[in-house]
């Protein structure tokens, strides 16, 4: 690599850190939150799981992204770095936000200058960020309905509590390579267009969510996980398989988008099948007012920058 390459990764090696910090509570908060696991050990695993997501299932997505806008080099910088403050901002409060909708409309905000946007590309993401939440919660409502009905007919409770302890680790194995496999276009995407090599990207990609789980996911995690509705273990399951299920339907055919989306409407649809509603509203509408401020902040941000870049330069 030359020193154009390096700063060019740069910010979407950073963005990727910050993503993985953010999304760690949407695929962890559950389970730490409410104290299944120690969260030692479940951040060292999805931090290692979430980089065999991105490389095995990234592709599809990375595609995907490196067509919504055609920028320069400039522009590229500016996209993830935008989409990079403005998570930050919001990671700083501990509410884990749609960083889908902080990058893409980073991307608009440059490709509204440039008068350069996949339209076609665009309304296909933002149908994903409307039908998330809905999917998640149809998947959570029917499932913890179907499985808890099949949990009752174990008697051995010795024999229960291993079956959930199994399906536990799976599904928060599974979530974390979901994760990895949907998240990894959103921050080398963008470099896709170079002509920079997939797996390279991939691989890139996969280390910064790496590092972002194990450096900055602690505060989302115990948001997610304390503040909305108190799940049991049993609970915790549905929520964790159904949130996995979630965004690795949506990766298949490469589209980005949110855990955060994924993880609330499971929440609310486990919790309503139970008859157990939210015990905090008022972060539950922060973090809905959160996806409406990101992309909003993100295109504006990008679009201040690039628009002074081009004063400048």
């Amino acid at each position: 690599m030359n020193v154009l390459d390096v700063l060019l990764f740069l910010p979407s090696i950073f963005l990727g850190i910050i993503m993985g910090g953010n999304d760690a509570g949407n695929t962890l908060g559950v389970t730490i939150g409410n104290g299944v696991f120690k969260a030692k050990k479940a951040i060292t695993i999805a931090a290692i799981v979430v980089i065999i997501g991105a490389f095995l299932g990234g592709k599809p997505g990375l595609k995907l992204a490196s067509g919504i806008v055609k920028v320069d080099l400039a522009g590229m910088v500016i996209i993830n770095l935008s989409a990079a403050v403005v998570t930050l901002f919001f990671l700083r409060k501990g509410l884990p936000i749609s960083m889908t909708q902080a990058i893409i409309g980073a991307n608009v905000g440059v490709g509204i200058l440039l008068k350069n946007i996949n339209t076609q590309i665009l309304l296909y993401i933002v149908l994903g960020w409307f039908s998330t939440p809905v999917v998640a919660f149809i998947l959570g409502f029917t499932l913890q309905k179907v499985l808890s009905t099949m949990f009752r007919g174990i008697r051995n409770l010795q024999v229960r509590f291993y079956i959930l302890r199994v399906f536990l680790w799976f599904f928060t194995i599974y979530g974390a390579y979901s994760m990895g496999a949907n998240d990894v276009g959103k921050i080398t995407g963008i470099l896709y267009q170079r002509g920079y090599n997939s797996y390279l990207l991939l691989f890139i990609g996969g280390l910064s969510l790496s590092a972002g789980i194990v450096l900055l996911s602690k505060k989302t995690i115990y948001t997610l996980g304390r503040e909305l509705i108190a799940l049991d273990d049993f609970t915790a399951m549905v929520t964790v398989a159904t949130q996995a299920l979630t965004i690795w339907l949506y990766s298949l055919v490469g589209l980005p988008v949110s855990p955060a989306h994924a993880i609330i409407g499971s929440l609310v649809g486990v919790g309503y099948s139970k008859g157990t509603r939210l015990q905090n509203p008022k972060v539950f509408q922060k973090i809905l007012f959160s996806w409406i401020e990101a992309p909003l902040y993100g295109g504006i941000f990008s679009a201040l920058m690039y628009s002074i870049y081009k004063l400048l330069w």
